[in-house]
């Protein structure tokens, strides 16, 4: 009886974690810095969006006429975040 309950726990609980661990190795592959990953801006990194660093990219956008970093979402391409050198 307990390994017909291990196999169930087995069953039910591996997907959730592959699909979590996905996601931590996918934000851990794009290189951001912790700091870096403050997509609403305001001062700190949470979970949440440690998490969604998995599905933005980034890119070199020029924005009158200064070279700055883009970051966009990969499901459509629209930015989340562009980060300009002070003039």
């Amino acid at each position: 009886m307990r390994a017909v309950l291990v196999l169930i726990a087995c069953t039910v609980l591996t997907p959730p974690a592959v699909f979590f661990g996905r996601l931590v190795v996918g934000a851990l592959q794009n290189g951001y810095g912790w700091s870096e990953m403050d997509w609403n801006g305001d001062g700190r990194t949470t979970l949440s969006e440690f998490l969604d660093a998995a599905d933005i990219g980034k890119r070199e956008a020029l924005v009158c006429q200064r070279t700055c970093i883009e970051y966009f979402a990969y499901s459509d391409g629209l930015p989340v975040r562009t980060d300009c050198p002070p003039p």
